[in-house]
């Protein structure tokens, strides 16, 4: 049967009272979510003598009920197992507002939907009750009791006080939850911040933002890859993780993958179980080491993708806008240290090319006065023997300036570190 619960009898107004200082109590003393969860489950247990409670709140960026809390063991379901609204009884409960009361042979109802991993499912009765904060629907509790028993209206009541009553209190340490969790990656934020200013090394600074996202999202691994332009492929610079398979991976090749998309389309792909899906190129591999979960965000600096982040989680993920928009800010940071390490190594690249030349230059200029040469004969003579000695050009304009400066206070002298048969040829 279903019906909507008014106020409580007043024989139950002793049990109220005592529930409402508990709650109280509770409410007062400031303990996080999980805590709260844990003390409203054996809230509902004492009051109805039931063999179990779970607890559904309401996640409000997917609009779904999340199973939050249990008496019973379900270390794979909580946390994890959805119904969105409208579905199930639980689902039914949250978008109408009513209490459902099923006294025996509860999986008959037609609103019913079972999981193999619920055990309660198997159970004859199911009483279901809404949470309830400032008029909203904030969450589900559902009784459950072995053997075939009447809901008294008393009995439904007393869980829908216990909803009301703690309804906001879950609501507001959702949100405390949810603050924490936005100050850790602020701080994550200014951690990748200072990285960057401070290391002088990139793969260092990758790593550090791979080991920092990681642990901010509690991820099971965190990789950077980075964009090989001319062999067209995508190569793991840096990771956080507890595979070795995964770091040993061949380079990925661009065409037909699933993080070459994100890098083609410079947009964010949330994968919920990478196994199923046709384009991740090891699922073998992700069968192996228990990855399902997947978020690959690109690295875009000055319009152009260089690389990904790419999260795996072992259990099925829903990202939030907020986790997403967390990595795709420190995806920027990163993008933008790589490219700076860029430029700065293109430019101390310039630097050295330009310092060999103003060397080259002024050892042609030695050799020109002294053996009358023309300058492209000085030139061919220094490239000449630097093939032959199978040294860098530079070292030998080094020696041959070198060389000059010796004669000059001590006479013929051999170029360090050269034959004397090429000092002599040279000099």
């Amino acid at each position: 049967m279903s019906a909507r619960v008014v106020s409580a009898p007043s024989e139950f107004a002793g049990n109220q009272v005592a529930l409402l200082h508990r709650i109280s109590s509770l409410v007062s003393s400031g303990v996080e979510l999980e805590a709260m969860l844990r003390e409203l489950v054996d809230l509902i247990l004492t009051v109805t003598d039931a063999d179990a409670c779970l607890v559904y709140l309401l996640d409000p960026q997917s609009g779904e009920m999340v199973l939050r809390a249990s008496n019973l063991p379900h270390a794979e379901e909580i946390g994890r197992l959805r119904l969105k609204m409208g579905e199930g009884i639980t689902g039914w409960v949250a978008q109408h507002q009513s209490v459902v009361a099923l006294g025996k042979n509860a999986s008959a109802d037609a609103r019913f939907k079972s999981f193999a991993g619920l055990p309660e499912d198997t159970f004859e009765a199911f009483l279901s009750v809404p949470l309830v904060a400032g008029g909203e629907v904030t969450g589900v509790i559902n009784v459950h009791h072995k053997a075939p028993h009447p809901h008294t209206s008393d009995e439904a009541t007393l869980v829908t006080f216990i909803g009301e009553q703690m309804g906001g209190a879950l609501d507001k340490a959702r949100l405390a939850e949810h603050s924490q969790n936005a100050v850790r990656r602020m701080e994550t934020l200014a951690a990748v911040a200072q990285t960057i200013s401070t290391e002088g090394y990139l793969d260092r600074i990758l790593q550090a933002i791979s080991e920092m996202v990681a642990e901010t999202l509690d991820a099971a691994i965190c990789s950077v890859m980075l964009v090989n332009e001319e062999k067209r492929e995508l190569t793991i610079s840096a990771a956080r993780c507890s595979s070795p398979d995964y770091l040993h991976r061949m380079p990925l090749k661009m065409e037909d993958s699933l993080i070459a998309r994100v890098v083609k389309d410079g947009k964010p792909a949330v994968i919920s179980d990478i196994r199923d899906d046709k384009q991740y190129r090891y699922p073998e591999l992700a069968r192996k080491t228990g990855l399902v979960s997947l978020l690959s965000v690109p690295l875009v600096s000055r319009e152009r993708v260089t690389g990904t982040i790419n999260i795996y989680t072992q259990e099925r993920r829903h990202f939030t806008e907020e986790e997403i928009g967390f990595v795709k800010v420190v995806a920027s940071q990163a993008a933008t240290a790589i490219d700076n390490t860029r430029l700065l190594a293109e430019t101390l690249e310039i630097k050295r090319q330009l310092e060999t030349r103003k060397v080259v230059e002024r050892a042609k200029g030695i050799l020109q006065h002294k053996h009358k040469l023309t300058e492209e004969e000085a030139y061919l003579r220094l490239r000449n023997e630097s093939r032959r000695l199978r040294r860098p050009m530079r070292d030998l304009a080094e020696a041959v300036i070198m060389a000059d400066e010796l004669n000059r206070k001590e006479g013929d002298v051999a170029m360090p570190g050269l034959p004397r048969e090429f000092s002599e040829e040279l000099m």
